[in-house]
C-alpha cells in the first residue's frame, strides 16, 4: 500500500487509558483485555468517548513494548483503578491511514518513519494509532481504517 503521509496540527486531548508492557507478539490480546475496561470505565461513569480508541507506543526493548491504550474524552476524567487520565499531546503530527489488517501496520509506521527521514523531521515522543473503524461494525479486516500519528519537531 502507498502512504500519503501529511503535517497536522492537534490541540491536546483529555483521555483515559491504561499503560502496560507486554510481548510485542502480545500486542493484540492486551488490547483486548484493556480497551473494554477502559469503555466500562466510561460507561460507569456516563462518559461518551470523544474519538476513536488508541494505542500509544511509548517504548520497544526487543521483543517487548510500553504502550498505552484508551479512548480520548471530550472532559478530563478522574482515574479508577488501572485506568489512568492523562492528555493526548498537541502539536505538529505526521500523520497517514492504514486500510487494512492491524498486522500489516508496521508497514504504515515504516513508511511514516521514511516520510521524516526523506523531510528532514524527528520523532518527539510516542507515536499512536487511532483505530478509525470499529472491528464489531466491520468484520473484514481489509475494509479497517487506522490513522497513525507521529508527534515531530
Amino acid at each position: 500500500m502507498a502512504y500519503e503521509v501529511e503535517l497536522k496540527e492537534l490541540k491536546p486531548q483529555p483521555m483515559v487509558s491504561i499503560r502496560t508492557s507486554c510481548k510485542v507478539v502480545e500486542i493484540g490480546p492486551v488490547l483486548a483485555e484493556i480497551l473494554p475496561e477502559v469503555f466500562h470505565y466510561l460507561d460507569k461513569r456516563g462518559v461518551r468517548p470523544a474519538g476513536p480508541p488508541f494505542t500509544r507506543y511509548h517504548s520497544f526493548d526487543g521483543n517487548v513494548c510500553e504502550i498505552e491504550a484508551g479512548m480520548p474524552v471530550a472532559e478530563p476524567q478522574p482515574g479508577e483503578g488501572r485506568v489512568t487520565a492523562g492528555e493526548l499531546p498537541g502539536g505538529t503530527v505526521a500523520s497517514t491511514v492504514h486500510v487494512g489488517p492491524y498486522e500489516e501496520l508496521p508497514s504504515a509506521h515504516d513508511a511514516v518513519d521514511a516520510w521524516l527521514k526523506e523531510n528532514g523531521k524527528e520523532s518527539r515522543g510516542p507515536q499512536w494509532e487511532s483505530y478509525l473503524t470499529d472491528p464489531g461494525e466491520e468484520p473484514d479486516p481489509q475494509k479497517r481504517q487506522t490513522e497513525l500519528l507521529w508527534p515531530v519537531e
